[in-house]
């Protein structure tokens, strides 16, 4: 796998964007981030990676997690997410979304499996062949490529992108031009939250931040107007915490609580390759049994206050927004 930053091509924020306040300009009066790997506009807020990004998403990317990526067969990987997509699923249900799903960037197809469980009529996109001929044998179902090798004019009743959107270089144009028009009832988009308590926090020591990986880096706001300037009507904005609950993260949740009232985040802090913070080893994860899931059902109520108001105010780790045509 190769992973670089590439420094003969300049940064997407060099280009007009109709998000800026001035539309027909470039970006401008930036922001140096974590000593100049990020930069900010200074009109509009849009963060992204100074260098454009070249990342190869091949097999070794989502078995053992080498170089950067994730292993979604481990057992960790394994027991989040069945948590988060069962909890998603049984969400979307609740509010009548019981009709077809495409899941663009589907990886592995975790969530289109648990999809797939409930009766659901599935459909994915994938770019990486490896995900992509693991998912349709494993489904029995064809996975593109792009969304141009979907049936013409065909929409899906919800279409999701998980941990995608952060990877486009065009995000605003790959949205309107292709995502939207595949839209019949809802989009979701889930992406890393840069104004979450833990970004706030560890700065460009946050396990999130992957510059080698992600060219924008979004907030609540960033990413809402962008899914309107796409044409979508934005429907809720919430962010949610880690769903395998522990004695371990509620402790780790309550030494972030200050940074709420004292902001720590050093803008101005180099980004150290290798130093991530927040990165637990789940190498011998096991699910808690017996008296530690006591203790970890025992925090999980006494921290759901605070946990509810963290994702309410888009505080916690991971951004959702979800739109529907206008």
């Amino acid at each position: 796998m190769i992973s670089q930053l590439r420094s003969d091509q300049p940064s997407p924020l060099s280009q007009a964007d109709p998000l800026c306040r001035q539309a027909d300009q470039p970006h401008g009066d930036w922001q140096t981030l974590y000593g100049g790997v990020l930069r900010r506009c200074g009109r509009c807020g849009l963060v992204a990676t100074d260098k454009v990004p070249e990342f190869d998403y091949d097999g070794g990317y989502f078995v053992g997690g080498e170089t950067g990526g994730y292993d979604f067969d481990s057992p960790f990987s394994r027991a989040y997410d069945e948590a988060r997509f069962n909890s998603e699923l049984d969400r979307l249900e609740k509010e009548g979304l019981t009709g077809s799903i495409l899941d663009i960037g589907c990886a592995t197809g975790i969530f289109l499996h648990y999809a797939q469980q409930r009766g659901r009529e599935i459909a994915g996109v994938e770019v990486a062949q490896y995900a992509r001929e693991r998912v349709s044998a494993e489904l029995g179902v064809p996975i593109a490529g792009s969304l141009a090798e979907l049936p013409e004019g065909e929409s899906y009743e919800l279409v999701t992108l998980h941990h995608v959107l952060e990877h486009i270089h065009g995000p605003l144009a790959f949205l309107r031009d292709e995502v939207v028009p595949r839209v019949g009832r809802r989009l979701l988009i889930e992406v890393p939250n840069f104004a979450s308590l833990a970004a706030r926090t560890h700065g460009p020591r946050w396990k999130d931040l992957r510059p080698e990986q992600h060219v924008y880096h979004y907030t609540p706001d960033s990413l809402a107007r962008m899914v309107e300037a796409a044409g979508l009507k934005v429907r809720r904005v919430t962010s949610f915490s880690e769903p395998l609950w522990s004695v371990r993260t509620a402790v780790d949740t309550l030494r972030l609580l200050p940074t709420l009232v004292l902001s720590n985040r050093q803008e101005s802090t180099p980004f150290e390759p290798g130093s991530a913070m927040g990165v637990q080893d789940v190498s011998d994860f096991q699910p808690a049994r017996g008296l530690k899931k006591v203790a970890a059902d025992l925090a999980g109520i006494a921290m759901w206050p605070i946990l509810r108001t963290l994702e309410n105010r888009c505080h916690a780790q991971r951004l959702v927004v979800e739109a529907e045509p206008g």
